[in-house]
């Protein structure tokens, strides 16, 4: 009997760990969540031709959460990138990420401070810039949404104004 009570127990005991797991999302699942918004919103291939903001804000309208798809939307964020590689006829790519951990908040959301690393290159030059700023992601119904995104402009060479 205590062999059953025991196999039971430790039943129980994992199912109850595999559940808590599948409702916490992996932060590499994050990483690559932010990742892959950042390089839908900053990357633009052939600068002679870059995509529209509305093309990239259909583009990183799964990413956001509602409000912050229209607080974006507002400010025109999703003109800034192509403007940038039209003025200087550069490419733009998202090279890298850091993304660090700052607050988990009783509301199901995770708040990060990032970096990443855009890189702005034609056949003759190519340079790095960092791009610092925030983030706050829901997790809610392990459903990953970008509720806030805050980010410093960058200086670029040859722009007026920046990234």
């Amino acid at each position: 009997m205590e062999k059953i009570l025991s196999l039971l127990f430790l039943f129980v005991l994992f199912i109850g760990v595999v559940a808590c797991d599948k409702d916490m999302p992996k932060e590499a699942n994050i990483e690559k969540f932010v990742r892959d918004y950042s390089m839908e919103r900053y990357n633009v291939k052939n600068p002679s031709n870059p995509p529209t903001s509305d093309e990239i804000a259909n583009n990183v309208k799964e990413y956001l959460s509602k409000d912050e798809y229209d607080t974006q939307i507002a400010n025109r964020y999703y003109s800034i990138p192509s403007m940038v590689a039209k003025e200087i006829n550069k490419s733009i790519e998202v090279q890298d990420l850091n993304l660090e951990e700052k607050n988990k908040n009783d509301d199901s959301t995770i708040d990060y401070k990032y970096t990443l690393k855009i890189k702005v290159y034609d056949e003759k030059s190519s340079k790095v810039y960092d791009k610092e700023g925030e983030l706050t992601i829901s997790t809610k119904d392990n459903l990953l949404k970008i509720t806030r995104d805050f980010s410093r402009g960058v200086e670029i060479d040859g722009v007026d104004g920046g990234l």
